[in-house]
């Protein structure tokens, strides 16, 4: 009987010791590790790539109104259409789902305005002190 649990001993530390050099073989031929490796797994590099930016053609927002006593909930939406360069602004009745137009407008001449009730700092200003701060450069200058 004692035979038995000396042989069971012997094949089980022969089978350890053939197994940790079969792992050690066979994991630099398939750069995997395998079984019980103490060495951390090495991670292939990423290629990271950046898709440009495209921004969105709409802008919408919702902000409800202060209830008012007798007044049903209103809820004001903003619709701004960045490509056709309009906005328009809604009231939606929150208690009956009424909505109706309350104004829109094409808002590129308002874009193209360069400064209209201007609050100090004026841009008149800070343009030169930039300048003096080489903060600016030539092409920034003329726009």
């Amino acid at each position: 009987m004692s035979k038995n649990w000396i042989g069971m001993i012997v094949l089980v530390g022969m089978s350890t010791v053939v197994g940790s050099l079969f792992s050690q073989i066979w994991e630099p031929a398939h750069g995997q590790p395998v079984g019980f490796s103490l060495e951390a797994p090495v991670v292939a590099p990423q290629v990271v790539v950046q898709q440009p930016t495209e921004f969105p053609k709409c802008f919408v927002d919702f902000v409800s109104l202060p209830p008012q006593p007798g007044k049903p909930e209103v809820r004001v939406i903003t619709v701004v259409d960045i490509e056709a360069k309009r906005i328009a602004v809604y009231h939606l009745n929150m208690a009956d789902g009424g909505l109706w137009l309350l104004s829109s407008r094409n808002i590129q001449p308002d874009l193209m305005v360069d400064q209209y009730n201007p609050r100090p700092p004026f841009p008149s200003d800070i343009v030169p002190e930039m300048q003096r701060l080489g903060k600016i450069s030539s092409e920034q200058r003329r726009l």
